[in-house]
């Protein structure tokens, strides 16, 4: 990888301490001509701890960071409302930006941020990390190549243990995460959904549940239809099954399902094959792999000014998704999805 101009590394600031800072941290230190040049948490002692960890300074405010460190680009992992905040302050001190799923917590501030990082000419980019799975990646090689024909319903599954003693507080916070299971684990499951449908979202129809006492949700279903007429189901389900991780595309002539258990297999259309045929199976190792090829991207993606794997528009699709889907709960009722707002200009 090349140096930024003038020999030197490329300097990352990590703004948020929590377990996710940690595997970004990791990815920076196996990548060459890329350097943890500070991190920041408003919890002192975690932002310490992350920095004692990979030798570099920590700080309590990102404007502090921002100021003293002048980083070439910042990875967002606070909670998901500060998500624009901080990034536009970073776009505004002329810092490029990699920020967690999910990009913010409404379309507004998406559109906030993308505003912002046009306007200092800084980039923007989205930590949709499944892109970079060699699993998924595969799936939609398959897919645009037309291995299993014209592809006509998806079919999204997925579980997590999602209660308050297995994550941090904010993430039960509906202004902090934005919601729930569906804004937190589902953003993936709607990534997965964009990205090998080859279209977002136009219309939505869903249910969400949540438990006695608890601020959000930790079940939803739905039921989508995307800007190129694919047909999506999806559920994500936080309570007591097992780990679950798997989407199935049926096309004209088979069909694709992508298990994080099990890897990407391709069954055909008259076949009678049970099992399909395993064509990527999964390694140990993969997310971390992914986490160092979303990293290495975006920081060739600052250096050459293209815009990233992931950027604000796509991971706004993600948002508004997420949103209108909490809005048909809250409804009972379809809704059509807006345009992003340059879009419909």
């Amino acid at each position: 990888m090349n140096s930024t101009p003038g020999g030197r590394p490329f300097r990352l600031g990590i703004v948020g301490a929590g377990s996710i800072a940690e595997t970004h941290a990791a990815a920076a230190a196996a990548l060459p001509g890329v350097t943890v040049a500070g991190v920041c948490d408003v919890r002192a002692d975690a932002a310490r701890e992350l920095a004692a960890r990979h030798d570099t300074a920590w700080f309590a405010d990102h404007h502090r960071m921002l100021d003293a460190v002048r980083p070439d680009g910042v990875i967002v992992t606070a909670p998901h409302a500060l998500h624009a905040p901080i990034t536009v302050d970073a776009a505004a001190a002329g810092v490029h930006v990699l920020v967690e799923k999910p990009m913010a917590t409404t379309v507004a501030d998406c559109e906030l941020m993308i505003a912002a990082c046009r306007e200092h000419r800084v980039q923007l980019g989205v930590g949709h990390v499944l892109h970079h799975l060699p699993t998924v990646r595969e799936a939609r090689r398959l897919l645009g190549a037309g291995d299993i024909g014209r592809p006509a319903v998806i079919a999204e599954r997925r579980t997590a243990h999602y209660a308050p003693d297995a994550r941090p507080g904010w993430f039960f916070d509906p202004e902090l995460a934005g919601g729930g299971i569906l804004m937190n684990v589902g953003a993936h499951s709607i990534d997965k959904i964009h990205w090998l449908g080859g279209a977002p979202a136009e219309r939505v129809v869903a249910r969400v549940s949540s438990k006695p006492g608890v601020a959000v949700e930790t079940e939803a279903v739905g039921l989508l239809e995307l800007a190129n007429g694919l047909a999506a189901a999806i559920s994500v389900t936080g309570t007591g099954l097992p780990f679950h991780d798997q989407t199935e595309i049926v096309g004209d002539d088979g069909a694709l399902r992508l298990s994080r258990d099990t890897g990407l297999s391709v069954f055909r259309a008259g076949s009678g094959s049970g099992d399909g045929t395993l064509v990527v199976r999964p390694e140990d190792d993969d997310i971390e792999a992914a986490f160092r090829d979303q990293l290495a991207d975006f920081v060739d993606a600052c250096r050459s000014q293209r815009p990233p794997a992931v950027d604000g528009a796509y991971g706004r699709s993600v948002v508004a998704t997420a949103t209108a889907m909490y809005q048909s709960a809250a409804r009972t009722e379809l809704v059509r999805i807006a345009p992003l707002a340059s879009e419909a200009a």
